[in-house]
């Protein structure tokens, strides 16, 4: 391993247990030395103590950087399910001082060296995103439309991106989302919305899509033996959400690399600590719509 790879990921206590997946995964596909900035809210020691003690197999290998946030200065922003911790990879750039970073969401199953994409050349783009869909599917196509953006231009999942943050800080991107988040506090899709208004109509580098490979709670079964992928854990409830073990059709790629980590006798249904309970009330209608997909589904299935 004689090349770094550096990523970052922004971690509240609600996502604590994916955080543990997500990095494991990394680490156990990893061909090059990592060193993962980590972006924290609400960690204490002995929580960190537990993320060390998931990677222990991997010592020598990587370094984390724990970076303490206090994600007020986004109080007036709306929350993703009350959730407002997202919002930090906007400012990545202020916060780190390398030249580029991948930028890592905390739900995620990743079976694919990320060497490749570090070391990607990006020409003249500032990032480059994957799982592209278009502005008509996003949450936010009604603001879109009323502004003016085309609903045929592509929009991009900001679940895994590669940044260029020195050109990032040249162009004052962090500002621009500021500026946007600003005007349009009603946006639905937190920062990945004012991430697609700022590189609007293709101003990115188009990923190949295995490196965002999308897994909604009612998404057919994925092999936990599949690879050469990053496997996303797309809306709500995640598989370490209450009961996913049961609604979600993907626990078991989740719980193939869970078993691997310090979480490793973990159970949803015995998880009453107050974030999660908070959470769980916040996702009532994903829940519903869930299993209501679920039900639909098993008719079809019947006919």
């Amino acid at each position: 391993m004689t090349s770094t790879v550096s990523v970052a990921l922004c971690a509240d206590k609600n996502i604590e247990v994916g955080l543990h997946v997500t990095l494991y995964s990394l680490l156990q596909s990893s061909h090059h030395f990592m060193r993962i900035y980590l972006l924290q809210k609400g960690y204490r020691s002995a929580d960190i103590a537990k993320i060390y003690r998931t990677l222990e197999q991997f010592d020598g290998n990587y370094e984390i950087r724990v970076i303490n946030f206090d994600d007020r200065i986004f109080s007036k922003f709306r929350g993703l399910h009350g959730n407002k911790f997202a919002y930090v990879r906007i400012m990545l750039a202020n916060i780190i001082s390398e030249s580029r970073i991948i930028y890592l969401d905390s739900d995620l199953v990743i079976a694919k060296d990320l060497g490749s994409l570090f070391f990607k050349d990006l020409g003249t783009y500032i990032i480059g995103a994957s799982g592209i869909t278009t502005m008509k599917c996003a949450l936010d196509r009604i603001l879109f439309t009323s502004i003016g953006l085309e609903q045929e231009a592509k929009y991009f999942n900001s679940g895994v991106i590669l940044m260029d943050l020195d050109a990032w800080r040249k162009a004052d991107i962090t500002k621009k989302c500021f500026d946007f988040a600003d005007q349009y506090t009603c946006i639905l899709d937190a920062d990945q919305a004012i991430l697609n208004y700022v590189f609007y109509k293709n101003n990115f580098c188009e990923l190949d899509k295995s490196y965002n490979h999308p897994l909604y709670p009612t998404s057919k079964h994925i092999s936990p033996d599949l690879k050469d992928s990053i496997f996303h854990f797309v809306g709500s409830p995640k598989p370490w959400d209450f009961f996913g073990e049961v609604i979600h059709q993907n626990h078991p790629l989740f719980q193939s690399i869970l078993i691997k980590t310090a979480f490793n006798n973990y159970k949803t249904f015995l998880d009453f600590s107050v974030h999660r309970t908070t959470r769980t009330l916040r996702l009532g209608r994903s829940y519903y719509n869930c299993l209501k997909q679920q039900s639909n589904q098993k008719k079809v299935d019947l006919n």
